[in-house]
């Protein structure tokens, strides 16, 4: 109950506001005050809008505008912060004088959906904006493998004499122990493939067999995924190569489809040529 009482005695009591000492004053026929305090209470729903009018409101404003740029003791900043209240204010009360259902009333709603929209599309730009630049960034935060902090004032570190002993031993080496040679990986090379393909042409059926069925299923070299793709690539090589002999046909219906080995179609002799 304590709650509710401090709640509504906050809503009921004077607004925490303290007025402009040269803001303009208005004398109206539901309210006289500073223009300022009428806006906040308009927002705070603490007054009928409906009751003002507009015309008075905007002649004495205009009033104490022109009294103000007279007096030329008000600040250019300060007049246009009352131009701004006044215009909210008066947007306020314009759109009272709108039914609620009327086409002009929907399309403002859409408009103020949309506006709604796009600020929380920047805000949420804005957020993830800020969570990237808070981010740790290469090169600037951390540095990759091989790569240090550039020093404000770098210094050789490296002793000249150690430098100079180590090119003289790179030198002294044969020229053999400085050529590297890499270790091939065990793979099933197109050589391997050809012999193979070559020992299974006698056993081949007439209706041919896939190529998938020339690769070894088995052994050393087809052991990891890696090392069958290979023999397959392999297997294509030397079909191809055998292809080009005559040795074997190879044919694919569609593409990516399956490629078939058959064995090659016999020429036509001249007898049968002239049959």
């Amino acid at each position: 109950m304590t709650d509710l009482a401090e709640a509504i005695a906050a809503f009921e009591g004077p607004p925490r506001y303290r007025a402009a000492a040269d803001g303009p004053r208005l004398q109206l026929e539901a309210y006289e005050g500073p223009l300022d305090l009428l806006l906040d209470l308009a927002r705070a729903q603490q007054i009928d809008l409906t009751r003002l009018s507009i015309v008075h409101l905007v002649e004495q404003f205009v009033a104490a505008m022109e009294a103000a740029i007279t007096a030329r003791r008000i600040p250019l900043a300060t007049i246009g912060d009352w131009l701004v209240t006044a215009t909210t204010l008066l947007s306020l009360r314009a759109r009272l004088l709108l039914p609620p259902d009327s086409a002009t009333a929907q399309e403002a709603a859409r408009e103020a959906a949309t506006l709604r929209r796009q600020l929380a599309d920047r805000a949420l730009v804005q957020a993830q904006a800020l969570w990237l630049e808070r981010r740790v960034q290469l090169g600037r935060d951390v540095f990759a493998r091989g790569v240090s902090q550039a020093d404000e004032n770098p210094t050789p570190i490296a002793d000249i004499t150690e430098l100079l002993r180590a090119c003289l031993r790179l030198l002294q080496r044969s020229p053999r122990d400085r050529v590297y040679r890499p270790a091939p990986p065990p793979l099933w090379r197109v050589p391997d493939a050809l012999m193979r393909v070559r020992g299974l042409l006698a056993d081949l059926s007439p209706a041919g067999a896939p190529l998938t069925a020339l690769v070894p299923r088995h052994g050393r070299l087809v052991a990891t995924p890696l090392q069958r793709r290979a023999a397959l690539a392999s297997t294509l090589v030397a079909g191809l190569e055998l292809a080009r002999e005559g040795a074997l046909t190879l044919q694919q219906e569609r593409a990516f489809g399956e490629i078939r080995v058959d064995a090659p179609t016999p020429a036509a002799g001249p007898d049968q040529a002239d049959a």
